[in-house]
């Protein structure tokens, strides 16, 4: 911990109380929880982010999706607009978010929309789409909603078990209340990690008779363009700009792939302007032949339309990203999350 952080210390005492007592209020019966007749799956981490909600979210849904009316729910952040926004093919960043933007081009056949209360989000995906499963991005601390399945993220890097309350560390609460969770996946894995070093964490974790424990690693897809015209394969030249929690996976990515690698980062759900994409198109041009900027499907749903404004002529790719989940246990997670759908 740095010395900053051990300072803080106090604070995160103060902090660790509020949400106990919040907790208490739940888990007593004080406050309520809103139950619904239809699946509920809460997917959520207990730290401030960059564990792949995103990417696990569309995991779920794709793989529920073709069998029940599927819609994802978040809560918008970073947008500029308030109460229940429901996703079309002309929403924008500004109007629902980013990542529900990202979600919602990402998979055609399912609704995705915003609201900060999720009650009325939910009642108003049932009311008006006939939604028979609802998916809760980024909501595990959100407790008036009683979920029917409930999905936790930790990074293999960081994992909650390693951290502690804000602000001393990036916990938003305790790990203790992990108990809550059902299904625990440990996110962004090397692909080589052993059966022992899982084992180790599993031993750490110290998961309840009833939870599972898996882990996933992320899968970087071939990098498409933005425009038409442009081929990856001739790149050796690259600015990576991002504006996520941890670049340093997409770089490492990147050069793994034999290009060499600028990297310009931005705060996480940084709201990019046309004069950072002139910018960005300076840079790249003081760069010889065959560069091209990258950057991640998060970040492209934000850029696109404004280097589409600026010059459509500049040579710019999007990573997508997906999971996998690793110790071929993919399909016994699967299962469990159907099995849940089918019996709810």
């Amino acid at each position: 911990m740095s010395k900053i952080r051990l300072a803080l210390f106090p604070l995160s005492i103060v902090y660790d109380g509020i949400t106990r007592f919040k907790n208490f209020l739940y888990s007593s019966n004080i406050l309520s929880s809103v139950k619904f007749d239809i699946p509920v799956i809460i997917v959520g981490n207990l730290s401030t982010g960059g564990t792949g909600k995103t990417p696990h979210t569309e995991f779920i849904a794709k793989l529920i999706s073709p069998i029940n009316k599927t819609a994802v729910l978040s809560r918008g952040y970073g947008r500029k607009t308030t109460g229940y926004v429901f996703a079309n093919k002309d929403s924008i960043a500004e109007e629902i978010g980013d990542e529900p933007l990202q979600i919602s081009r990402n998979i055609s056949n399912i609704d995705v929309a915003v609201c900060e209360d999720r009650i009325t989000g939910i009642n108003r995906l049932m009311r008006t789409q006939s939604s028979e499963v609802i998916i809760l991005d980024d909501a595990f601390q959100h407790r008036k909603v009683q979920g029917s399945l409930y999905i936790l993220l930790t990074t293999y890097s960081k994992p909650f078990y390693d951290d502690k309350v804000l602000p001393a560390g990036d916990l938003r609460e305790t790990s203790k209340n992990k108990n809550r969770a059902d299904i625990i996946i440990v996110t962004k894995c090397p692909s080589h990690i052993s059966e022992a070093k899982s084992l180790e964490i599993i031993k750490k974790i110290k998961p309840g008779l009833n939870q599972r424990v898996f882990f996933s690693e992320v899968i970087y897809d071939k990098p498409k363009p933005f425009f038409n015209g442009f081929d990856f394969e001739k790149v050796k030249n690259t600015i990576l700009v991002t504006g996520i929690v941890q670049p340093k996976p997409l770089e490492k990515h990147i050069i793994s792939m034999g290009k060499s690698v600028q990297g310009i980062s931005f705060k996480d759900h940084y709201d990019y302007t046309l004069d950072d994409v002139k910018q960005m198109a300076s840079k790249l041009f003081s760069l010889p032949k065959h560069s091209a900027i990258i950057t991640t499907s998060k970040d492209a749903v934000k850029l696109q339309p404004l280097v589409k404004k600026l010059d459509s002529s500049i040579p710019i790719f999007e990573i997508p990203i997906t999971i996998s989940v690793l110790f071929d246990q993919e399909n016994e997670l699967k299962q469990i999350i159907t099995d849940h759908v089918k019996g709810n």
